[in-house]
């Protein structure tokens, strides 16, 4: 294999980009201009710890029965109890789990307290969402404390002098007690959001214009391979018999070179911004920006395929960084736009790239947590390779 051509247009387009001292500015300055700015807009992000899951009560009787059974929900890390100001019927709290707004609802009718002072059945109702851990543990201890109300109400029926802080000393400090642990991943509950684990807008400026300019600045190198097709560089190379393979691997090659160099000290730069960070994994960082390089300049270098002229190729390469810019998150948190948008961002190099960052900063997640995403990249470079490689066949031959 001729190394040598590859390692001319390798060399070539290196030389390009550091002759145009303007280059420079787009490289390292803007990128760093549009982090600092952008992230002084955006702020704190984080915003802490998610809150636990709401479970809304409506309490109708208002009395000491009913108070002492709410408190006995509270103090619980699962979940936090919510007392509803005004009360709602049967059909409200049920309405709140069924859309999904609630993991669950408790209603305690006018009559509970009153039914209990008589020795009258006293009916509560509980609508909660089976498939959420939460939930589960929000019913095991409404049917403890649901117990234990009907266990102090038959003493005291049973017997005038009833001692209830005896009761109370047992009911704490039973001889029977078993231990409950929940194994293997919880299902159906909502997944906090990676912002919540960031503390500064700098964590997410930082990775987005960062992987924005890079996209950028290979779009906009496409003109430099419709420029060498005109003038005739690529077919004198051609027949110097180099293989169309050989001249696509070059052309591929030179971008990926200057845009890990951009890429590397870009991310080096904003570690020096206040509360900035990357994460715990540093192969999970290298590894999305090498595969993210890698598709963009594979992008790039397909774009160039349908460009014919220069004014085309600067075109085409502006609209292209824009739309995945902004359609892939990094303008702005794919977590703030409706569910249809961040489809549509999965789909997108610049949507995988920007969650990765996300989960390696706000969750803390590495190559196992990210390597849906990190395979999607893959995969993405692997199309875009073989058409990039197809359409500059049929271009040189």
């Amino acid at each position: 294999m001729n190394t040598g051509v590859i390692q001319a247009l390798v060399t070539l387009h290196v030389r390009q980009v550091v002759a145009d001292r303007s280059n420079l500015f787009w490289l390292f300055g803007m990128p760093l201009m549009f982090t600092v700015l952008m992230g002084m807009i955006f702020g704190d992000m984080g915003g802490g710890a998610p809150e636990a899951p709401e479970v809304t009560v409506y309490d109708e009787s208002r009395g000491p029965a009913s108070g002492a059974l709410i408190a006995a929900l509270g103090g619980h890390e699962n979940y936090r109890i919510v007392v509803a100001d005004s009360a709602g019927s049967w059909d409200l709290a049920r309405s709140l789990v069924d859309a999904g707004r609630r993991t669950a609802s408790l209603h305690i009718p006018a009559a509970f307290d009153a039914n209990l002072a008589l020795g009258l059945p006293a009916a509560l109702s509980l609508a909660y969402d089976p498939d959420r851990a939460s939930a589960q543990t929000v019913r095991t201890a409404l049917e403890e404390a649901v117990l234990r109300l009907e266990f102090l109400s038959a003493g005291r029926r049973a017997e005038a002098g009833f001692d209830e802080a005896r009761f109370d000393s047992i009911w704490r400090d039973p001889r029977i007690t078993l231990e409950v642990r929940t194994l293997g991943r919880l299902g159906g509950e909502p997944q906090p959001s990676a912002l919540t684990g960031f503390t500064s807008g700098f964590q997410h400026t930082g990775p987005s214009y960062t992987l924005m300019f890079v996209l950028m600045f290979m779009l906009m190198s496409v003109r430099d391979v419709v420029t060498q097709r005109r003038n005739g560089t690529l077919r004198r190379l051609r027949l110097a018999a180099a293989s169309p393979w050989l001249l696509a691997t070059g052309l591929f090659l030179g971008p990926l070179a200057v845009g890990l160099v951009q890429a590397a000290v870009l991310l080096g730069l904003n570690l020096l911004l206040p509360g900035m960070d990357y994460g715990g994994s540093p192969g999970a960082l290298v590894l999305t920006m090498v595969l993210f390089t890698a598709v963009s300049s594979a992008l790039a270098l397909c774009v160039a395929t349908f460009c014919r002229t220069p004014g085309q190729a600067d075109g085409l390469g502006m609209t292209a960084s824009m739309l995945l810019a902004s359609l892939g998150g990094l303008w702005w948190p794919l977590e703030v736009v409706p569910g249809f948008m961040q489809k549509i961002a999965m789909a997108l190099p610049t949507g995988q790239a920007v969650t990765i960052f996300h989960n390696m900063i706000g969750r803390g997640w590495g190559l196992a947590g990210n390597a849906a995403h990190l395979a999607a990249l893959a995969g993405m470079l692997a199309v875009l390779l073989v058409l990039a490689a197809a359409r500059f066949r049929r271009l040189v031959d």
